[in-house]
């Protein structure tokens, strides 16, 4: 016994995953490191240190609805009838085959509920999601060389060799197209590739759906996609955070990407406080990321560092958690906005057959066990290898071995009867013919595991597969999780035999048969149905279709197919119609105080110089070197095939289609104030002789489409010498806007942030009558604003005085006279210093808001295309009396 002890010690020194220098054996209970080895953030949590103790109290303040109704632990509720709109829904999922497999399940199941579905994610999982039935979109970012880099990197902050090695400017760039891919997912038709990618053989009906427009209703995005905030703040529609592990704030348990110690004991505190700490880590690495994203894709204003953690809980953006109640109930702190909705599994359309090997290796003995490592990528899979089997011989058990992207079994020449080595097969049809379950403790596997009812053993490579490991262990259907940077033989023997024992047998079979009666795909959808205002995104004319246009003068909401019956018709002049934001998100700073919103500007007047110093010269650059005028021209020259493309469409559904003759037809330009060019042939006959392309999905290598010219590049060289000339008016007024907004931006910055400091400063003291910060949209909403704000506060201001002491009184008897009088003088100094202040902030910040927006007419520009072509496709399968119907409610609903 003690000559096999000793082998296998010796094994273990040989076989033992390399360290990473300098980290001590047991980083749980280090006090010198911020990053743990399997990468989670080191949390040493003292409440009486000054910056924890001012982070907590600011989450405290961002969430103080987190006490209010809290919903059951699992979101059931029925739905009592279909739901009453088809949307436009893009989601939007950064990460693995297992992050993405839950969102196709979810994709399936909004198509049987009448939804359109895009998925917009990596291009390495398109071909899966199209035979899923769903759109895909490629957002950019390869899956496999960023789990390499995660399990190199496991944590928020790199190694210096990575560091070194240039791939963190490889992951930047990559998230930076991400961004950008996410954005172009909202409104770009096609699939985000080009048609040179499409399949040879895709035929001309699929290349016309190919081509369908399509701009978002709705997103859904899981967080690490990081652009979906700000998607949904330039659009103006609603969004919905989806997601398997938490990423709200909460007492119960630290953030899956933390690991968190109370020195003083009080771990609630420290657990809550580590989702801000992590929130900051990564605004960090990405803010500067996010913030050009904003500025230069979609002309907002950036974010305010300071505002980051906490934003999602305080728009009150609704969650989704894709895991079962059985395994991790909802915390009692978390509010009605999240839910719990069950793990979502997507089940084979086709019944699997296994290859004869597999099942003659499955009926040759006792029910063996599975090891898979899925889409990781380890560095070392030899020495993974050589682990894995030493651990199974310790055993005495039989083994299923998936190779996974890390190709286990490589380079092992040796074949042994108790190992079969695995390449995919579903888990659903295989978990069950197991006896346990090792993985690396993602959150799809961790569920198809437990579904089975098998015992599960977590080796954690980096994310939330720690946190995994953790709650498995703490539910009894598994051992402890064992670290892959420390695993050995030894470590992973002993954790499969205690998998293997009664007691875990039967906790994980109890949780298996309680998932087997939760149906997580239907829940998700109706969580998602629950939390859309219907009322906001219904059309007032066609409630069944969301309204994407709003009616200046008559103040109503129209779907695409009702504002191009209208206007085909002559009834709506195009000219009151705008873009409908559903939602409007305030994403902008709240300054505390007077004091806080000065130091906030200047603060912000220091890095939008630095900025600006950088940004107009490039403004200039380009306009010179000409690259802009470069890709109109190209987009010119493809515009031809669109519009045959088009028009071929359109003709043959206008052949099915009687029309009711106006005499109000008239040529019109594009139904909004920022979009310039004409269209007129939109609305006659139904045609399509000037649609346009949309961003740049179609290039010159376009399956033949396109003529190739031997002079194209003395083509594109004169094109560009003309665009330079005719571009400069364009390009000079371009640059004076950006100049005067900029110059603008102090003085806004700083009376609109005093304005809501001094707003904002009655609250410190508890004062219930301060009243909601207007909106302000444009220079002509700003003025309205100042208008009302200065009347409004010196009112209150004055009243107050009077009113604050008697209702303190009425409330709390005599002993709130002192606090009524003290309230009442505060709010006649602060509530009159606001109304003065908001004469200057409303009207700068309208005009700013509308510089903003008249520079941003070209991002809108494929948004608008879009939803005219969507509306022309929709008014041509309308039937005659469809239209009818359409103009007898407009006419009765302006009565």
């Amino acid at each position: 016994m003690d000559l096999l002890t000793n082998r296998d010690d010796e094994m273990d020194s040989q076989l033992s995953m390399p360290s990473t220098g300098g980290m001590p054996a047991d980083p749980e209970f280090d006090s010198g490191d911020l990053i743990l080895n399997d990468g989670r953030l080191n949390i040493k949590f003292n409440e009486h240190k000054p910056f924890f103790k001012k982070l907590v109290q600011y989450l405290e303040r961002s969430l103080k609805t987190v006490h209010g109704n809290i919903e059951p632990s699992n979101f059931q509720k029925e739905e009592k009838e279909p739901f009453p709109l088809q949307l436009n829904i893009v989601i939007q999922v950064v990460g693995s085959r297992g992050d993405i497999q839950p969102f196709i399940a979810l994709g399936k199941e909004l198509r049987r509920n009448s939804h359109r579905v895009r998925l917009a994610t990596h291009l390495k999982f398109r071909d899966e999601i199209r035979e899923s039935g769903l759109e895909f979109f490629d957002i950019g970012g390869d899956p496999e060389q960023l789990m390499a880099f995660m399990v190199q990197n496991p944590g928020l902050m790199p190694g210096l060799s990575t560091i070194k090695s240039g791939a963190i400017r490889q992951r930047r760039r990559e998230m930076k197209a991400i961004f950008s891919g996410c954005w172009r997912s909202c409104f770009e038709m096609g699939d985000g590739t080009g048609l040179r990618q499409m399949p040879d053989n895709i035929g001309i009906d699929a290349t016309e759906n190919h081509a369908r427009p399509f701009v978002a209703d709705v997103i859904i995005a899981n967080p690490p996609s990081f652009a979906h905030i700000s998607c949904a703040e330039k659009l103006g529609i609603p969004l919905h955070l989806m997601f398997t592990m938490p990423w709200s704030p909460t007492r119960s348990f630290p953030h899956p990407l933390a690991s968190v110690r109370s020195k003083d004991g009080k771990t609630s505190m420290a657990n809550f406080a580590s989702y801000a700490l992590v929130e900051i880590m990564i605004w960090h690495g990405l803010g500067d990321l996010i913030n050009n994203f904003r500025k230069k894709d979609l002309a907002l204003d950036p974010l305010d560092s300071s505002q980051v953690p906490g934003l999602i809980q305080k728009l009150k953006i609704p969650y989704s958690y894709l895991w079962s109640p059985a395994l991790l109930p909802k915390p009692e702190d978390w509010s009605d906005n999240i839910d719990i909705c069950g793990f979502q599994f997507l089940t084979s359309e086709t019944e699997y057959r296994a290859p004869q090997a597999l099942q003659e290796f499955l009926d040759a003995g006792e029910p063996p066990i599975y090891i898979g490592f899925g889409s990781i990528v380890v560095k070392e899979p030899v020495n993974l290898t050589l682990i894995i089997f030493e651990a199974v011989r310790r055993t005495g058990q039989r083994a299923i071995i998936s190779k996974g992207w890390s190709n286990i079994g490589m380079g092992v020449p040796e074949t042994r009867g108790d190992i079969f080595l695995l390449g995919n097969c579903p888990h659903e049809w295989l978990f069950p013919r197991v006896s346990c379950v090792v993985h690396h403790g993602g959150a799809g596997t961790t569920a198809a595991s437990l579904l089975a009812g098998r015992p599960t053993v977590i080796i954690p490579f980096f994310g939330d597969q720690p946190f995994w490991g953790s709650i498995v262990a703490k539910a009894g259907a598994g051992p402890p999780p064992v670290p892959y940077k420390r695993l050995t033989a030894t470590d992973l023997a002993s954790a499969i035999s205690t998998a293997l024992e009664p007691l875990t047998k039967t906790n994980a079979e109890d949780i298996g048969k309680k998932m087997r009666m939760e149906n997580g795909v239907q829940n998700v959808v109706r969580s998602f149905h629950h939390h859309l205002n219907t009322e906001k995104l219904r059309c007032s004319i066609c409630p069944h279709k969301p309204a994407v246009w709003w009616h200046r003068r008559s103040r109503i909401k129209l779907s695409a197919l009702a504002a191009s019956v209208l206007v085909h018709m002559g009834q709506v002049d195009p000219h009151d119609l705008v873009m409908y934001h559903q939602l409007e998100y305030s994403t902008g700073r709240d300054p505390r105080g007077p004091l806080s919103a000065g130091a906030e500007a200047f603060y912000d007047l220091v890095t939008d110089m630095v900025g600006g110093m950088v940004r107009i010269p490039m403004d200039i650059s380009s306009f010179v070197t000409g690259k802009q005028p470069m890709g109109e021209y190209k987009n010119s020259k493809l515009h031809g095939w669109a519009v045959k493309r088009f028009s071929n469409a359109f003709s043959r559904k206008a052949k099915q289609v009687t029309w009711v003759s106006s005499e109000d037809e008239t040529g019109t330009d594009v139904p909004i104030e920022e979009y310039p060019e004409s269209v007129n042939s939109y609305y006659h006959g139904c045609t399509a002789g000037n649609i346009p392309v949309i961003g740049s999905e179609y290039t010159d290598n376009d399956i033949g489409i396109i003529h190739q010219s031997p002079n194209r590049e003395q083509q594109l060289m004169t094109a560009r010498t003309k665009g330079v000339f005719t571009d400069t008016p364009h390009y000079t007024g371009r640059i004076a806007t950006q100049l005067l907004d900029f110059f603008l931006r102090l003085p806004t910055d700083f009376a609109l942030g005093l304005t809501k400091g001094f707003h904002n400063a009655p609250k410190l003291y508890n004062d219930s009558t301060v009243k909601e910060f207007p909106i302000v949209r444009s220079t002509k909403s700003g003025i309205r604003a100042a208008t009302t704000e200065f009347t409004q506060e010196f009112y209150d201001g004055i009243t107050g005085i009077i009113m604050q002491p008697v209702e303190a009184v009425q409330e709390h008897g005599g002993r709130g006279l002192i606090p009524g009088i003290g309230k009442g003088l505060g709010g006649a100094f602060f509530k009159p210093m606001t109304g003065i202040l908001a004469i200057a902030g409303f009207p700068l910040d309208g005009l700013h808001k509308t510089l903003r927006n008249y520079i941003s007419r070209s991002k809108l520009r494929g948004i608008i295309q879009s939803r005219i072509t969507q509306g022309i496709e929709e008014m041509c399968d309308a039937s005659n009396e469809e239209r009818q119907r359409i103009i007898h409610k407009w006419h009765e609903i302006r009565i």
